[in-house]
């Protein structure tokens, strides 16, 4: 879930002196050298098929011979590009691609089911209710409800439920001004719902509600200030925005950490880990309507 890994510097190479230096930093990987845009290129692909083929029922090998890997080695490259697996990245992505037509279609439960691979109602009404909490029918049903409430409204009731836990900031290009959700997620249990969640400004010092002692990974995703909970969560299978990652684990210790986080938003790609904020972006919405008046629910 971190999303980064320590650069293994070439000392061949001038790194210092490359314009590639800040992308194979987050990657972990040198560009330069052949291996390594190989890798980068091959999960880059898997995704793509992954993405262009979500009706269908996708197996490891297809997607290892699109990358041209037997499955033991592209599943270890797919996991050390993705900071996961395939089997859960897939799955993101037809979840995301669910909520999409939810929320902008008229289609059936049933139909949305097949039209994102899924043979048996059960296991995706299952899969789809552990990811958000509710059953397709009332995801659909709560969200035309409340999603029309812009994220910027859910930054003061936010900040309203930090206390004196962990300090620090996401940042953004300061031409642009950002919102942030932002999630603390346990390292040894990245697939966890995160253990705090706020909105935030972008640029600002924050602190979050207190933590469990623990390592924890710093994650976040950017959007406009007018940009809606439905936007959001209705947003469409590659639909790329603003990701960041922290710099490093985050040690809390008494519910603070010693030392601040830092993300720095970028660019989202394609490969990057998936990040699921659905439940958590809900329930604080659901939250906020029933303690702030002003909210416009």
């Amino acid at each position: 879930m971190s999303g980064q890994s320590t650069l293994r510097w070439i000392r061949e190479a001038n790194c210092l002196q490359c314009d590639k230096i800040e992308l194979c930093a987050s990657f972990g990987l040198c560009l330069i050298e052949p291996t390594g845009a190989t890798r980068v290129t091959a999960v880059a692909s898997a995704v793509d098929y992954m993405i262009e083929n979500l009706a269908q029922p996708i197996q490891l090998v297809d997607v290892a011979r699109v990358a041209t890997m037997s499955q033991f080695h592209f599943h270890r490259i797919f996991r050390e590009i993705t900071c996961t697996t395939p089997a859960r990245f897939l799955t993101a992505l037809r979840m995301c691609e669910a909520q999409h037509l939810l929320l902008n279609s008229r289609r059936s439960v049933t139909e949305i089911c097949s039209a994102v691979g899924y043979s048996s109602l059960g296991t995706f009404i299952s899969q789809f209710g552990h990811l958000t909490g509710l059953s397709p029918r009332r995801f659909r049903t709560v969200v035309k409800r409340i999603g029309h409430v812009p994220i910027q409204e859910l930054i003061e009731f936010s900040g309203a439920m930090a206390e004196d836990g962990p300090v620090g900031a996401v940042t953004s290009d300061r031409q642009e001004r950002y919102c942030a959700l932002l999630g603390l997620y346990r390292t040894d249990h990245p697939w966890e719902r995160p253990s705090t969640f706020q909105v935030i400004e972008t640029n600002h010092v924050v602190r979050t509600p207190p933590v469990s002692d623990g390592e924890y990974d710093t994650v976040s995703v950017g959007y406009s200030p007018v940009t809606t909970v439905a936007d959001i969560l209705g947003a469409p299978v590659g639909a790329l925005g603003r990701v960041g990652f922290g710099t490093r684990t985050l040690i809390a210790r008494d519910g603070r950490s010693h030392q601040p986080f830092h993300i720095a938003l970028r660019r989202q790609r394609r490969f990057d880990p998936p990040i699921e904020f659905s439940r958590s972006l809900l329930s604080l919405v659901a939250r906020a309507s029933t303690r702030t008046p002003k909210l416009p629910v």
